[in-house]
């Protein structure tokens, strides 16, 4: 009795498309089997369809195809342990025949690994038919679609309950794995190509920023934080003492009602030090960061990034063109002062970008003088899942970003300059429900996106801007975010840029300071919310 399905080929192509994540999860020791049975049922309907081809040279391109996927994926995972991505695809264009072929000749080891992916697609290719009953195998190839889009909605609405958007879950855990992850990273690199051309363009722009004449010495810093929770600073009413520094120095005011417009550092510090927004998000790479207004105006300009985003390949474009970039370790959050002191006193004009690690998880950013809250997993015998503990951790992270920033404020609160600071959080940490301590929840938590701006200022400053230092008093509770921190950090200068750049209404020294309404990227990196 002939089969009305051939489960020979089905089988075999699955065999073939699954060959690089078994190889991922028991060779790189991970051993999870629910992401192995996730995996077939994303795969079956797409073998069952490729089943039902009835002319076996179409079939045999198709395969064919499957099966180079399948062998470039095997090799990477033996190789280096990981799938294929965007830049191992870009890396091939900017390869010498040098470079190919001692990749090529480093490789000959892995290929005895793909032998199982050679059987069996030779093995589809001999068991297939053109007697294959189409209908059978659409009916089960539907079949197999319906049970993938009802695992898709339970892990959406039941186990994520809604806190991951679909775009979000399918690009992580169904386009990102094999046979998909190949189109899906070719894809990436096309979109990889055309942003590099927009940093590439956006080195030729220009702000046209343009400021009075000042004289006498000015040092501006724009620091941006890391997982800063507005709730944890006694600066902000926290019943613990977490920010004592800060709140002995005069001229800091402490912005209540600011928010974060993304609440993954990926996404928001781009958004911080540049015009981008999340409905623009491209916005930084087609225009320079917060430097470029101040190197227009005749400031050295220097970035300096503690173990971060600042520091992280890929995003060199937020501080390529600046005077000069420090990478340091991200243990080095308290070495940042004395490279701010020694360059404001070497130049006449200076402006810096500062990226912390701060109070990024594991909350074990702090030294023996902030350890004042026990018990702690960091110092003390008791686990990071104990919420005392954790809690415990993070205030004293937030005392040791406390310390950091008042030295740095000490640093350039230097006689007869006009000095100023400001600083806000990336993010924050929703460590009270446990669902995401970090961030990085589709469905966020208040605590999530609710971090603190901080500005501080020179007496002499004070001075020259009295009607600013009243704006900064009338406005620090209005409702702001990431979206007003370029125009505030230009205005705080005193730089004006071109009126197709400007939006002189967003800066929170403005009398007439506007509304707009908030909004914030998800992780996926697409869409946005609207917060309230």
């Amino acid at each position: 009795m002939q089969r009305k399905i051939n489960l020979g080929v089905v089988g075999c192509l699955l065999i073939m498309c699954l060959l690089p994540s078994l190889y991922k999860e028991f060779l790189g020791g991970e051993h999870s089997l629910s992401r192995i049975a996730s995996t077939i049922l994303y795969v079956l309907p797409v073998c069952f369809l490729m089943a039902a081809i009835k002319k076996k040279w179409v079939f045999a391109c198709v395969s064919t195809i499957v099966f180079i996927t399948s062998f470039l994926e095997t090799m990477m995972v033996i190789l280096y342990k990981n799938f294929l991505i965007a830049g191992n695809i870009l890396a091939i264009f900017g390869t010498t025949v040098d470079e190919g072929t001692g990749f090529i000749a480093g490789t000959i080891h892995a290929l005895p690994w793909t032998i199982p992916c050679i059987i069996f697609y030779a093995l589809a290719l001999y068991l297939h038919h053109e007697q294959t009953p189409v209908k059978d195998n659409l009916y089960a190839t539907l079949l197999f679609t319906i049970l993938s889009l009802s695992f898709l909605f339970y892990q959406l609405r039941i186990r994520w309950k809604g806190n991951i958007t679909t775009t979000f879950y399918v690009e992580q855990n169904i386009l990102s794995r094999p046979p998909y992850n190949f189109w899906y990273q070719t894809y990436n690199a096309f979109e990889q190509t055309q942003t590099r051309k927009e940093i590439k363009l956006a080195d030729k722009m220009s702000f046209g920023a343009k400021r009075p004449i000042h004289k006498g010495k000015e040092i501006y810093v724009m620091a941006v934080g890391e997982s800063l929770r507005y709730n944890s600073l006694s600066l902000g009413g926290y019943e613990r003492e977490t920010t004592p520094l800060l709140e002995s120095l005069s001229n800091i005011t402490l912005f209540s009602n600011y928010y974060s417009t993304a609440n993954l550092t990926m996404y928001s510090v781009p958004q911080i030090l540049t015009r981008a927004t999340p409905d623009d998000f491209a916005q930084n790479y087609r225009e320079k960061s917060i430097f470029k207004p101040f190197q227009e105006c005749g400031f050295k300009t220097f970035v300096i990034c503690a173990g971060n985003l600042l520091a992280s390949k890929g995003y060199e474009y937020l501080s390529n063109g600046c005077d000069q970039s420090f990478a340091l370790t991200e243990n080095d959050d308290d070495k940042i002062a004395a490279i701010v002191d020694s360059l404001a006193d070497k130049y006449e004009k200076t402006f810096f970008i500062i990226q912390f690690k701060g109070n990024h998880g594991p909350y074990n950013n702090f030294h023996h003088e902030q350890d004042k809250y026990h018990p702690n997993p960091v110092t003390d015998h008791v686990g990071w899942d104990n919420h005392e503990a954790m809690v415990n951790a993070y205030d004293n992270t937030v005392l040791f970003t406390d310390d950091c920033v008042y030295h740095i404020i000490k640093a350039i609160d230097k006689q007869e300059t006009q000095s100023a600071f400001m600083m806000v959080s990336d993010h924050g940490a929703d460590y009270d429900t446990g669902v995401s301590d970090h961030g990085g929840n589709c469905n966020p938590r208040k605590a999530e996106y609710h971090v603190p701006l901080i500005f501080w200022h020179s007496d002499l400053w004070g001075k020259n801007h009295t009607a600013k230092c009243q704006n900064i008093s009338k406005n620090k509770n209005r409702a702001v975010n990431s979206d007003n921190v370029f125009y505030s950090v230009c205005d705080m200068a005193d730089i004006t840029i071109d009126k197709k750049y400007a939006h002189p209404e967003w800066s929170i020294f403005n009398a007439k300071l506007k509304d707009h309404e908030r909004k914030l990227l998800v992780p996926d990196g697409k869409n946005f919310i609207v917060v309230k």
